[in-house]
């Protein structure tokens, strides 16, 4: 049988929504899905592993990956820059591997350019209440910081019609069901249009 091409799964959202508490749970519970190791300037953190959690470069490496074509996207994020490495992305594709991105805006519609059967989701707040509930809860920042981060929430949130779905997260449980009903849907649709591809293109035997 043949290998069903894997897909980039977008996954966007502001700071304090809980992507990575989303993406984390999900990835514990269907290992066949990998998250892309992103590329960073910012230095690790005392948990942080280079080549696991990030690529750690320096600015100079970072500019070469832009000029060499070596990324799928990049931004500069709070001083830092982060990009999505092209090749390692590529090679999981071709091994039926789909694999989750946790991107902005402007990764998003870089990836939706490269990859028009990608799937784009932004995770949104119940409230906006409830999301400055949660940064200022986390205590990481200065005032300046967190009203920089609404701020950028603010403007994201006018981009949602690039995105084909939005799940709101109430409930951690709830939003990885609903993330991974979306990206089983897809994968099944892929494997349908195979299907056709084959019957309507392959005579009997």
């Amino acid at each position: 049988m043949a290998v069903i091409k894997g897909i980039p799964i977008v996954l966007s959202g502001p700071s304090g929504v809980g992507k990575g508490t989303v993406i984390q749970s999900l990835l514990e519970s269907r290992p066949e899905l990998l998250l892309s190791i992103s590329m960073t300037t910012r230095s690790p953190r005392p948990n942080e592993r280079d080549g696991v959690d990030y690529y750690f470069v320096n600015r100079a490496r970072f500019d070469e990956a832009i000029e060499r074509n070596e990324l799928v996207e990049w931004a500069a994020v709070y001083h830092h820059y982060y990009g999505t490495p092209k090749q390692e992305l590529q090679s999981n594709f071709e091994r039926g591997r789909d694999v989750i991105l946790d991107i902005d805006v402007q990764g998003a519609a870089s990836v939706r350019n490269l990859y028009e059967d990608s799937v784009l989701v932004f995770l949104l707040p119940p409230s906006l209440e409830e999301l400055k509930r949660r940064l200022y809860s986390r205590q990481k920042g200065t005032e300046d910081d967190l009203e920089h981060r609404i701020a950028e929430y603010k403007r994201e949130i006018r981009f949602l019609g690039i995105y084909d779905y939005v799940i709101v997260n109430e409930r951690v449980d709830q939003a990885v069901s609903d993330l991974y009903s979306i990206i089983a849907a897809n994968r099944l649709l892929r494997k349908r249009g195979e299907s056709m591809w084959r019957a309507n293109h392959i005579p009997e035997p």
